[in-house]
């Protein structure tokens, strides 16, 4: 196969790929949290963490994993949403999962903790609200257009 095809064709799919994986799991799981038993703070042990106002981050966690998720799936502000879930996969791991060890333990947390910071580095790319709408991330405009 010439991998110049892929280059020149293809390369714009990646932060795609990486936003639709990340932007449904955390759909999924935030859509779950809304629907359970989001105003008692032990369906979440949050509780047990020791912070204050734990119904107030149980809210705060399953928000941003539904409309972050939204958000980075079709690409609308997906630097910003993309820090917050990290801040989401960075407290699971400290928080519940670090003592189980990596293997069988907080591997998913770590791979979608990458995938967001791949997202917060590279943007939402060419297929997203952010570069079609917004025009973050677009190529600079050449002096020549400016000057039409």
């Amino acid at each position: 196969m010439r991998w110049w095809l892929l280059n020149r064709y293809f390369h714009d799919w990646g932060p795609f790929y990486l936003r639709l994986a990340l932007g449904t799991v955390f759909m999924a799981h935030g859509w779950e949290k809304l629907q359970g038993p989001l105003g008692t703070p032990e369906g979440f042990n949050i509780e047990s963490w020791g912070w204050p106002y734990p119904v107030f981050w149980a809210w705060a966690v399953a928000l941003v994993e539904f409309f972050g998720g939204l958000a980075v799936v079709v690409g609308l502000f997906t630097r910003f949403a993309a820090v917050f879930i990290a801040g989401v996969m960075a407290v699971a791991i400290v928080q519940t999962r670090v003592s189980e060890g990596f293997i069988d333990g907080f591997e998913l947390e770590f791979t979608l903790l990458m995938v967001a910071f791949c997202l917060i580095v590279t943007g939402g790319g060419r297929f997203s609200v952010d570069y079609e709408i917004l025009g973050w991330g677009a190529p600079p405009r050449r002096r020549a257009d400016l000057e039409e």
